[in-house]
């Protein structure tokens, strides 16, 4: 005689699993939004590491000299690997700036007689601050030309007898100990908040679609009125949607282990931390969490006035834990204690350790996803007392 939770499962739980996953992963739409949404943080973080090589190893600066014919100083001094002078005989400044100069700097008409005769000479630099490298090639050239006007102003002093070091109190100088790699584990320091986010993007079309989209179509009042328990109907819609995020998630990250060794990450100093193992323990923290989002789409969607409603609705959920995330991030907020139990944040912080190959404590991670799975459970009863009402199936 077999047992009354298993005839339950058979005769209700199962058929009613089979007809949302099936729904669910026919609908080529949502299909697609899950991949492309899995999709995006690996090309995210691939161009920003392009772009960070790039800025780390950019070409000097080309600047232009006009009237600096009679200065030789100037371009001897100046010149070096990241800022290459050029001297011209002539020339429009907007011109030559349009011609790919980064900077045009151009010397005064008297700046021989006012050099020497102890004045302040004028010199003129042109700019275009509508180009993206414009702020970082004005700043090189200006720490040459600072350190230029020190030189010269050292050697004034020093032919009238006076010691320079009377005029400079202090000397201040700005040593960056920071290095390649360490800059470069802000980009991996970015992985964990886009893979939540994925899980909320991934499962949007199927939580709109399995929730708003079927009581449009009155499907969702067929389903009501079998004899099938509402916390059944909630719980499988809940795992249908979750599912989408979650292998949306696990996607993402399996593609962006597959894209470490084309990424350029050996000239950061970064070294590939991610193994197999290390994945396997990411898709478990992220299965709980895939879980209460996906129940807390599902429930924004039902409590939306239509199907467009609850794809406006989502469309501001899907940013907020993103942007709770960053706020974090900026604030360098690192949860102690019991407050590793807080859902999100402490996933967050989880997978950062996974990610430079660090270990996360067993006792707080399993914990932490009891919380997850507990209040999964409160919003599915939640869900269930929602689905009973009849004003539920009016809202359309």
């Amino acid at each position: 005689m077999s047992h009354p939770v298993q005839t339950c499962f058979r005769t209700q739980m199962l058929p009613l699993l089979s007809k949302e996953f099936l729904e669910a992963w026919r609908d080529r739409r949502a299909l697609m939004t899950a991949i492309l949404a899995a999709l995006i943080l690996p090309l995210i973080l691939t161009g920003l590491t392009v772009f960070m090589v790039k800025t780390q190893t950019e070409k000097a600066v080309r600047v232009a000299l006009l009237g600096a014919e009679t200065v030789p100083l100037l371009q001897q001094q100046l010149q070096s690997e990241r800022l290459r002078l050029e001297l011209l005989d002539g020339g429009q400044p907007q011109q030559l700036l349009q011609q790919g100069y980064d900077l045009v700097l151009e010397v005064g008409a008297n700046f021989n007689r006012d050099y020497e005769s102890f004045r302040s000479p004028s010199l003129y630099l042109y700019t275009d601050s509508s180009k993206s490298n414009t702020g970082r090639a004005q700043r090189r050239l200006q720490v040459g030309l600072n350190r230029l006007q020190q030189m010269v102003l050292s050697q004034r002093l020093a032919a009238r007898g006076v010691a320079a070091q009377l005029l400079v109190p202090w000397k201040l100088q700005l040593r960056d100990v920071s290095t390649p790699s360490k800059r470069g584990m802000l980009l991996l320091m970015m992985v964990p908040g886009l893979l939540i986010m994925t899980l909320v993007f991934a499962s949007l079309a199927t939580a709109v679609d399995t929730s708003a989209g079927e009581r449009e179509r009155l499907s969702l009042e067929i389903l009501l009125h079998q004899p099938i328990p509402a916390w059944q109907i909630m719980f499988a819609k809940t795992l249908v949607t979750a599912s989408f995020g979650w292998l949306g998630a696990l996607l993402s990250l399996v593609a962006l282990v597959l894209l470490m060794p084309l990424m350029p990450l050996a000239e950061l100093g970064i070294q590939q931390a991610i193994s197999v193992a290390g994945v396997i323990v990411m898709a478990a923290i992220l299965l709980p969490l895939a879980l209460l989002l996906a129940v807390l789409q599902i429930l924004l969607a039902l409590r939306s006035q239509s199907f467009k409603d609850a794809q406006a609705r989502l469309g501001i959920f899907q940013v907020a834990p993103l942007l709770l995330l960053m706020a974090l991030g900026i604030a360098e907020v690192e949860l102690a204690g019991y407050w590793q139990l807080l859902p999100l944040v402490s996933q967050q912080q989880w997978l950062k350790v996974l990610l430079v190959g660090g270990f996360v404590p067993l006792g707080w991670t399993l914990a932490g996803s009891f919380v997850c799975l507990l209040l999964t459970v409160v919003a599915v009863w939640g869900g269930a007392q929602a689905l009973r009402r009849e004003s539920l199936l009016n809202a359309v």
